[in-house]
């Protein structure tokens, strides 16, 4: 089973709250029942290890529940016990939740074996859960509904409330939100409780809506709006689904890599030699990461002075499951390329370099590559120039060349602004919407671009998938490494959309769970950088 692309955190921007997106109310189906019998929501866990025990999940109750008491959210409550099984859950693990009736909760079978990534309960089953809600209040989805996830892990009494204040606290449903889903008019219902909800939360409202009639009442969410077959109500997170299905035949899985890491990244391996075009025959030994930037920490960051890769990883607090070398340096310290993670600038791509021209030491300002990850973490690359502390990309780089007049230095109004809040820069770029457009006579990065050697490159396929290739260079007869047009279509051969050049040669590198798998052009030995790229745990 192909798994569907989660749309949801395409809405979801960063919070401060250290609970935000670490789980979310995927979607939630609407049995039409009664009393909620049927009634089925999924969440789907986004940090790893994460620990939900206490917390609680809860239905809003059509959002028209009178504000005079505590119970005044207006649905079912239930908490999640405290037991193992909401412990230690692992990035990617989805939990559907059904509301059964008495006599089924007595007969059916839970999956508690969270290992495929699937758990599948009762939200009735007192094993697993506790009934906070006045006794004849379930858990009902229904036709104006917005259900969230709290990490409340207080035991406070229902009734009286202690203060006005604590009151409203327990009817906005704000103590700890981390996620919420509604859908329909449930904005516009009396108590306008949406509005209140401070969690990261998205809502749906393409029903149709009047006095005596809802339509589109049934599956709500980011990954289906259709009536599904209720017992395959799992969106497929598993591990043995693959994150990509574009790689050749050649890439060899390496699970024992990553046996012990989140979802949400895989490590292959090729030996097998390659040829573009009928060109020469290189050896290969080359490793691709493949990274959903949803589930795992997609993390550029430099350094000042340069230090190995081991000492990045040794330094880095908390889990580090791969580390490989970012763009271009200045020895001993100092990065040409551009750094740049959760909006902090660390560093920018050179602003101009000194070229000859008629005899002369002429500066040129070269719009450069760079990859990066939106607010929404949609991956993409794109021509930009820093210009007042701000980064502009541009529909096409600056037409400079080697032995021409330079052209003028870019500005505001040549470009747009570059949102992108995680980035790396390198250069030059390789592929470009689709179609291989490797600019480095305009970027001024004319080096060994023609000869095999190492490469490491960074792109990104059409759902939004990273892909990082490391080919080892260097290393007669094991591995030739490539050469500038061979390595854009290495990456257009594995389907990447967009992907740029980073830096090669001694300084590609690649740690997999801190150990070292390629072997350095430079005698074996990893060289200090200024800057690497580390793929993480999401805490």
């Amino acid at each position: 089973m192909i798994k569907k692309i989660l749309l949801l955190f395409c809405v979801l921007v960063f919070s401060a709250s250290i609970f935000a997106q670490s789980i979310i109310v995927n979607r939630y189906f609407n049995s039409a029942t009664g009393d909620g019998t049927g009634d089925v929501a999924e969440l789907v866990v986004v940090t790893d290890r994460l620990n939900i025990k206490k917390w609680l999940i809860k239905d809003h109750g059509n959002g028209t529940a009178a504000a005079t008491s505590r119970l005044d959210e207006g649905g079912g409550k239930f908490r999640f016990n405290d037991i193992p099984l909401w412990a230690n859950l692992r990035s990617g693990t989805v939990i559907v939740l059904t509301v059964l009736s008495p006599a089924d909760v007595a007969t059916y079978t839970p999956d508690v074996d969270a290992s495929d990534y699937i758990i599948d309960v009762s939200i009735n089953d007192t094993r697993y859960f506790t009934a906070l809600s006045p006794t004849g209040v379930a858990f009902n989805v229904t036709p104006h509904e917005a259900i969230m996830i709290r990490a409340d892990v207080t035991d406070v009494p229902e009734s009286p409330p202690a203060t006005i204040a604590d009151r409203n606290m327990i009817l906005n449903g704000a103590n700890k939100a981390v996620h919420a889903l509604a859908y329909g008019d449930f904005m516009s219902t009396a108590l306008n409780s949406w509005n209140n909800i401070t969690s990261p939360k998205v809502i749906f409202s393409n029903g149709l809506y009047n006095t005596t009639n809802y339509v589109g009442n049934g599956t709500i969410g980011m990954v289906s709006l259709t009536n599904p077959n209720q017992a395959n109500y799992k969106t497929p997170l598993t591990s043995a689904t693959p994150l990509i299905t574009t790689l050749p035949s050649y890439w060899i899985k390496q699970s024992a890599l990553t046996a012990n890491m989140p979802y949400g990244i895989e490590v292959y391996k090729s030996t097998t030699s390659y040829s573009y075009n009928s060109g020469p025959v290189r050896k290969m030994n080359a490793y691709v990461i493949v990274a959903d930037p949803k589930y795992v920490d997609f993390k550029p960051t430099s350094s000042t002075p340069n230090k190995l890769p081991a000492t990045f990883v040794t330094d880095e607090p908390g889990t580090v499951l791969a580390c490989l070398n970012s763009g271009f340096f200045q020895s001993p310290s100092g990065s040409f390329s551009m750094m740049r993670y959760n909006g902090v600038t660390t560093a920018q791509n050179i602003a101009a370099v000194t070229r000859s021209f008629n005899g002369n030491n002429t500066s040129y300002y070269p719009t450069r590559a760079a990859f990066g990850l939106a607010p929404n973490l949609v991956p993409d690359v794109a021509w930009v120039y820093n210009i007042s502390n701000v980064v502009y990309s541009f529909s096409t780089p600056f037409a400079n060349q080697l032995n021409s007049a330079p052209q003028p230095v870019p500005t505001t109004a040549d470009g747009q602004i570059w949102n992108n809040v995680t980035a790396v820069g390198g250069s030059p770029m390789l592929i470009k919407n689709g179609v291989i457009n490797i600019t480095d006579t305009e970027e001024l990065i004319v080096i060994d671009n023609t000869s095999a050697r190492a490469r490491t490159a960074i792109g990104y396929t059409a759902d939004g998938k990273i892909v990082i290739l490391i080919a080892e260079g260097g290393n007669p007869p094991t591995s030739d490494g490539l050469n500038l047009v061979e390595l854009a279509n290495y990456m257009k051969d594995m389907g990447c959309v967009g992907a740029i050049n980073l830096d090669g040669g001694s300084s590609s590198t690649l740690r997999i769970g801190g150990q070292a798998v390629i072997r350095p052009s430079s005698g074996g030995v990893e060289q200090p950088n200024a800057g690497v790229i580390l793929i993480k745990a999401k805490n």
